[in-house]
């Protein structure tokens, strides 16, 4: 789908590797931590979120999420 509005959604975001985050260019911003239990997964949480919240939030935070976990998780694969 080569006109897919969201087909370049990883232009959107920024990794940092040693601050664990991924930054959104419309604020959202999560950090992960190693899970202490599994040792090889990653635990994700939104520590900022733009303000306002845009109107259709509910719909919008699941995709972010999502999105932030996939970016996170390829810059980890690259990195190695």
């Amino acid at each position: 789908m080569v006109n897919h509005p969201n087909r370049g959604w990883r232009k959107r975001w920024t990794v940092d590797l040693e601050s664990c985050t991924a930054t959104h260019r419309d604020g959202w911003i999560f950090r992960f931590t190693l899970d202490e239990e599994d040792g090889a997964a990653w635990d994700g949480k939104c520590i900022s979120q733009p303000v306002p919240l845009p109107p259709d939030f509910a719909r919008i935070a699941h995709r972010i999420a999502r999105e932030a976990g996939e970016i996170y998780r390829e810059t980890l694969r690259k990195r190695h």
